[in-house]
């Protein structure tokens, strides 16, 4: 994948959608990540994010429809977290499920500015395998900075834990999505590296 022009970010080159839905009119917005001066010291959060059963629940009658109450739980995530940045897992991420994803984040009022990647396709029920890839790729992205901790949100976790440790994997029950309860042991999760961040800081390092 090219590198395109204007803004870069820190880890991934920004993933191009053909187009969004804005209102009744389409326009051409990609997800980028415009990179804020604080990235310089920072240590990155990712958070691996799948869609259906997580921000998707019930996706057997629903199906390309965000649920607002788990979407306010991902909000409190990013929120609390400015370092912590979005890496789509999710099924979504190919063809024209993208697209949908694109306007689904865009129609939800999501940060575009806050997703930097997909995971490379591997083949089905690998999910663990592709997210331990895009880890091990991160480097070779960017030598400037550095994923400091990371959270996997999905609905099977199964395939996940064969690659990916325990402590960093969040199970979602696919009736309910991503719930206050989950929401909370994520940002606990992620506060460990806000310490990592701000030892950081002032030593310099």
């Amino acid at each position: 994948m090219s590198r395109s022009g204007g803004a870069q970010g820190p880890l991934l080159v920004p993933i191009q959608l053909s187009m969004f839905m804005c209102s009744v009119r389409y326009s051409a917005l990609p997800f980028r990540l415009d990179t804020p001066l604080t990235l310089i010291w920072m240590l990155l959060n990712v958070l691996f994010l799948d869609i259906d059963g997580v921000l998707n629940p019930n996706k057997a009658n629903y199906q390309h429809v965000f649920a607002p109450d788990c979407v306010r739980q991902l909000r409190r995530i990013l929120d609390a977290h400015p370092e912590t940045h979005v890496v789509f897992s999710t099924s979504w991420r190919t063809g024209f499920s993208f697209f949908v994803l694109g306007w689904l984040w865009r129609q939800h009022d999501l940060p575009l500015q806050r997703v930097i990647g997909r995971t490379p396709e591997i083949e089905t029920e690998m999910r663990g395998a592709e997210i331990e890839q895009w880890l091990a790729n991160a480097p070779l992205r960017s030598r400037e900075h550095k994923v400091g901790r990371y959270a996997v949100l999905d609905d099977e976790v199964e395939p996940i834990l064969e690659n990916i440790p325990a402590q960093s994997v969040f199970a979602c029950d696919p009736w309910h999505g991503l719930t206050e309860e989950i929401a909370d042991r994520v940002l606990r999760h992620l506060a460990a590296n806000d310490e990592t961040a701000a030892k950081t800081l002032k030593t310099g390092q």
